[in-house]
C-alpha cells in the first residue's frame, strides 16, 4: 500500500491528471472523516473539496516520509475543520454511523435497538472527553490509523500520542465505569 502510494504520488507530480487516482481512493475516508466532524452536508463538501484542492495545490512539495499519502491527506483535513470551527465559533457532535455507507439495509431490529444504545452511550463518553483527547481516539480507532500516523496529523510525536492514547483509554474506562 505504502508503495503504491508513493508511485502514485509521484506520478501525479508529473502529471496533474493523474491526482485523480488519488482523489478516488482516498475520498470516502476524508469525506467520513469530516462529515463525523460536521454534519452540514454543505460544509462537508465544501471541507473535503478544499482538502483535496490543497493537496492538489501543494502537491509538489509534499515530501515523502515513508507514510501514507492519506496521513498527509487527513493532517490538512484536520486543519480545515479546525479552522473552520475557528471561523464558526461552534462544535457539533456527530452520530459515528454517519458517512458510513450501509450496505445491508435488512437489520435486526433487536440488533440495530443494542446498538443504537451503545453509540449513544459511546458519544456521551466522547463528549465528556477533551476535544484533543477526542480526536485522538477517533483517527485511533474509528478512522484506524496508527499512532505515527497519528502524530504526523496532530504534530506531536508518536510517543507523546502513545501516551495520550493510553491516558485517554485510561479516562473512557473510568467514564463507563461510572455509567
Amino acid at each position: 500500500m505504502l508503495e503504491q502510494d508513493r508511485k502514485l504520488v509521484e506520478e501525479a507530480k508529473r502529471d496533474p491528471q493523474k491526482f485523480a487516482a488519488l482523489y478516488d481512493m482516498y475520498f470516502d475516508r476524508i469525506y467520513r472523516y469530516v462529515y463525523r466532524r460536521c454534519s452540514d452536508k454543505d460544509t462537508v463538501h465544501d471541507l473535503v473539496s478544499q482538502t483535496f484542492y490543497d493537496a492538489f495545490a501543494h502537491l509538489k512539495n509534499y515530501e515523502w516520509r515513508g507514510f501514507a499519502f492519506s496521513c498527509w491527506l487527513y493532517k490538512i483535513a484536520h486543519n480545515n475543520v479546525l479552522k473552520w470551527y475557528r471561523e464558526q465559533g461552534k462544535m457539533q457532535m456527530v452520530d459515528l454511523d454517519e458517512g458510513a455507507n450501509m450496505a445491508d439495509l435488512r437489520v435486526n431490529t433487536v440488533k440495530e435497538a443494542i446498538d443504537n444504545e451503545s453509540k449513544t452511550e459511546i458519544q456521551e463518553i466522547l463528549a465528556k472527553l477533551e476535544p484533543e483527547e477526542r480526536e485522538i481516539i477517533r483517527l485511533k480507532f474509528f478512522e484506524e490509523v496508527s499512532n505515527i500516523e497519528i502524530s504526523e496529523i496532530m504534530g506531536l510525536s508518536a510517543n507523546h500520542i502513545g501516551v495520550k492514547v493510553f491516558r485517554a483509554l485510561k479516562k473512557v474506562k473510568q467514564l463507563l465505569s461510572q455509567n
